[in-house]
């Protein structure tokens, strides 16, 4: 019988500490959630100190609970087996990783894991979340919960960074499996943005903007459908003005889509927009300002148009997504236009396009017949 403590390597220098028990041939590992970082600094080296004699005290103390197991059981060891006996009793704090997690997390959809975390806080109304008692229910109660807080497919979007989290410490052995796993996700077949039409469209064009930039931006997402993240990081280089195309890597889905590269036909209108005064050419296409004053001058240039809805800077691209459909569009050639993988995220513009049609039929005047 021993119990020794074993460490495993993981990305960036890091290291996850467990104990290794072996009995009468079979062995098995119970990882403790101590995870120590790559020593750069005196403060880290310290850190790890701290962590690695807390992991020796933890070993000890099963080797105390081995020894007083093996000496209660009539004294009969062949009935005895400590890979039963002694259970693992993994009470690291689930919050505590999210922490960790959220620590390490760089992408541009970060505020979207710290949301998730804020929103499992309020969830589960407790200091701690230990990783043993995350199951299937809990993870089942909190998907509930945030399609009862949230709207349209954010819950969502929340919930699949909550289970992203969990991933990564199944990988670091910290949890043996995602009880996420296998929950079924309904998105919302609802697009919760509003829509421009082609004539409120022409209403802003010939309305003023406080920002030319913001306005020539907006109109040209209205007619080309391309999200703020691709606009504000187009360049030239990206068009081919000859064959009226623009070659991109979605920024959004570069990492999981196979979709990532768009090869966008332009209309004349989408041209017309790109072009400058020669002298003001730069390699950016659009000298935007940030997206949240951006999104101010979007709205004051809206209200002044006297248009009374309440839209952002991806409303244009919703927009041109239902008007190309309502215009003929197949689905399949909508989804290639918009760089959607499969025509699943464009269906959901379908309920537009009745509604639509149904308004327009509506419009017709009531006449009084006479047989």
């Amino acid at each position: 019988m021993s119990i020794t403590l074993g460490k495993r390597s993981l990305k960036k220098g890091r290291v996850s500490l467990y104990i290794d028990i072996c009995y009468k041939g079979k062995r098995k590992k119970e990882y403790l959630g101590i995870i120590m970082q790559r020593p750069d600094t005196p403060e880290i080296r310290k850190q790890n100190k701290r962590k690695m004699l807390l992991a020796q005290q933890i070993k000890a103390k099963k080797e105390l609970e081995f020894l007083s197991s093996l000496y209660e059981i009539n004294k009969t060891e062949s009935s005895f087996d400590p890979l039963l006996e002694i259970k693992t009793k993994q009470d690291v704090d689930f919050f505590q990783l999210m922490d960790e997690y959220l620590e390490g997390y760089h992408k541009k959809d970060r505020k979207m894991v710290k949301a998730s975390l804020m929103h499992l806080h309020r969830f589960y109304k407790k200091k701690k979340l230990p990783v043993s008692l995350l199951n299937k229910k809990i993870c089942i109660n909190y998907l509930e919960y945030l399609h009862e807080q949230l709207h349209g497919n954010t819950p969502i979007g929340y919930f699949k960074k909550f289970s992203m989290c969990i991933d990564k410490y199944v990988d670091e052995g910290i949890l043996s499996s995602n009880p996420a796993k296998g929950i079924k996700l309904i998105q919302s077949n609802e697009v919760t943005k509003q829509i421009l039409t082609p004539k409120e469209i022409q209403k802003l064009a010939l309305t003023s903007c406080l920002n030319n930039e913001v306005k020539r931006a907006f109109l040209f997402s209205c007619f080309c459908g391309l999200r703020w993240c691709d606009i504000y990081k187009l360049q030239y280089k990206d068009i081919d003005f000859q064959a009226k195309r623009i070659t991109i890597i979605q920024q959004k889905v570069q990492s999981h889509s196979r979709n990532a590269i768009l090869h966008l036909n332009l209309s004349s209108t989408a041209i017309k927009l790109l072009l400058k005064e020669e002298e003001t050419y730069s390699n950016k296409v659009f000298n935007l300002p940030s997206y949240s004053y951006s999104t101010r001058i979007l709205n004051h240039w809206v209200k002044s148009s006297g248009i009374h809805k309440h839209i952002t800077f991806h409303c244009a691209r919703h927009s041109f997504i239902t008007n190309i459909m309502a215009q003929g569009a197949n689905i399949k050639t909508a989804a290639s236009l918009a760089g959607h993988s499969t025509t699943r995220h464009t269906e959901k513009y379908i309920h537009i396009i009745d509604e639509l049609k149904q308004k327009a039929v509506d419009s017709l005047p009531e006449i009084n017949i006479k047989f």
